[in-house]
């Protein structure tokens, strides 16, 4: 029953991680800190008020490699059947929606991904337009009247505005565009996510080269991780 308590306990900080900005890498090597730690100090705890009546570092350090010890083949064990499920799985799945998505975007490969060339968008006001290679588009945010775009160029990062909306921007979009809306704020470019985490409740797409999140809501979530599956360079 302690031990139940603690994994408890560490399950919903694990999920409660999950909202905050952490590293992906990062984060797989402290859940386990984690799971351990939470999970030692419930089972020093009880053997304090059941039988040593005193708490001692010592015994709390033991008990960490106790721990350790025994969790130690669950967690590699783990670790090796999802590696392999990965390696086995999820791998050829990914190289046949590339190899599907290749043959039915022959055009594109020679347009947006490996051709910058330029796409004019008209906002608003007369005259007003912008010119913008699509395969340097990370993502566009819609703040009032305004759209903001963010572009990285070798390298470097550019943010343009242009009166106009979300909508009408999508709207002039080509049809076979990797960049799709996934929230009512937000288009993100599918080409250039480096990451995505969440669940069905709402996903969160870490952009390449900037390490910014762009949000998904609930009503894209299924949309976008199918997109994202067929996407060439996307996670």
């Amino acid at each position: 029953m302690v031990t139940f308590c603690a994994l408890l306990l560490s399950g919903a900080l694990e999920i409660g991680s999950t909202r905050l900005k952490i590293n992906n890498r990062f984060r797989l090597m402290i859940i386990p800190c984690i799971y351990i730690g939470i999970t030692s100090v419930f089972n020093h705890s009880y053997f304090v008020v059941a039988i040593y009546g005193g708490w001692y570092w010592e015994n709390q350090l033991l008990f960490f490699f106790y721990t350790l010890a025994i969790g130690l083949f669950p967690i590699i064990f783990i670790f090796l059947v999802n590696l392999h499920a990965k390696n086995t799985t999820l791998r050829p799945q990914v190289t046949e929606a590339e190899n599907t998505t290749n043959i039915k975007n022959e055009t594109l490969a020679n347009s947006e991904l490996v051709s910058p060339q330029l796409l004019t968008l008209t906002g608003d006001n007369k005259g007003d337009n912008l010119q913008i290679a699509l395969s340097q588009l990370l993502f566009i945010k819609s703040a009032d009247n305004y759209c903001e775009f963010t572009i990285m160029k070798d390298n470097n990062i550019s943010h343009t505005l242009l009166r106009s909306s979300l909508t009408s921007i999508i709207k002039q979009l080509p049809e076979k565009s990797l960049v799709h809306r996934c929230h009512r704020s937000y288009a993100v470019n599918l080409a250039l996510v480096e990451l995505s985490t969440g669940n069905a409740g709402g996903l969160k797409l870490t952009m390449k080269s900037l390490g910014v999140t762009v949000p998904v809501s609930r009503a894209y979530v299924e949309t976008i991780k199918e997109a994202l599956s067929l996407a060439p360079e996307a996670c």
